[in-house]
């Protein structure tokens, strides 16, 4: 072949590819000069990560203390729960098969008569209504719950009259807010029961510490929210209680979140 005359029948074409191969050659210097470091060092940063993940990250006995430990925490939060969570007795609870508001009115009359007959033998003075709801709730969430709460009051009652304390002034329940808006709780749902006695200051201070005997009621205690104690007005040997007790459900605290499904 002759080159002289290859040359010059393509030597427009042939510069053409020069200049681009010039052009090509000084753009790669460029960009390797810019970024060709960052590149190489990214590169060397991922073969780093890739061996380490290759290599076992645990071994079977940090599989073993993990369970342990988890073994360990749910034992804990089920003393804590068990703790916490009001126990009720079961002639407190609704029943399966019964209309819930007629096993309402009955637990409630039959509590009724049993602590005016106990009061009286007493002498212990006590409010009629025993801090029920002058109507009825509808909701069996709510009934239910009101219920939990008398048998607070029953244990309140029975152990005042047992110390021989004088007066209970006043029983009212409040249902937990989001109870009677029916919305879900992830910490602790709280009906509580707030009481006033007034009486000799020993057999109250005795109260207080009956409600916090376990053997007193199956191995049930009552967690007190509040406990304030306050000269009486009218008599000087008196003294006037203020109890706060409150009927306790644990949430979801300490259970494992639910993951939500994959769309």
């Amino acid at each position: 072949m002759d080159l002289n005359n290859y040359w010059q029948e393509n030597k427009r074409f042939l510069s053409f590819v020069g200049a681009g191969l010039v052009a090509f050659l000084v753009a790669w210097y460029a960009i390797d000069s810019s970024f060709g470091a960052d590149l190489r060092r990214a590169r060397a940063a991922s073969a780093s990560r890739q061996a380490e993940l290759r290599q076992p990250m645990f071994a079977a006995a940090d599989l073993e203390r993990a369970k342990a430990q988890n073994e360990e925490l749910t034992r804990a939060c089920a003393a804590l729960r068990g703790a916490v969570e009001f126990q009720v007795r079961p002639e407190f609870r609704l029943e399966k098969g019964q209309p819930a508001t007629s096993r309402y009115f009955a637990v409630v009359e039959r509590s009724r008569d049993e602590l005016k007959r106990l009061a009286s033998r007493s002498g212990l003075a006590l409010p009629l209504d025993l801090g029920m709801p002058a109507v009825a709730p509808t909701k069996e969430l709510e009934l239910a719950r009101y219920l939990e709460a008398l048998d607070a009051i029953d244990q309140l009652v029975r152990s005042a009259a047992r110390v021989g304390a004088a007066r209970i002034d006043q029983l009212r329940v409040k249902l937990d807010p989001r109870t009677l808006a029916g919305r879900p709780f992830d910490d602790i749902e709280k009906t509580l029961v707030e009481a006033r006695l007034v009486g000799p200051a020993l057999p109250l201070v005795q109260l207080i510490a009956a409600l916090q005997d376990a053997g007193a009621f199956g191995g049930r205690t009552l967690l007190i929210e509040r406990c304030d104690i306050e000269p009486a007005r009218l008599k000087n040997d008196h003294v006037r209680l203020e109890l706060v007790l409150a009927v306790a459900h644990v949430g979801r605290v300490g259970q494992p979140v639910e993951q939500e499904a994959a769309p």
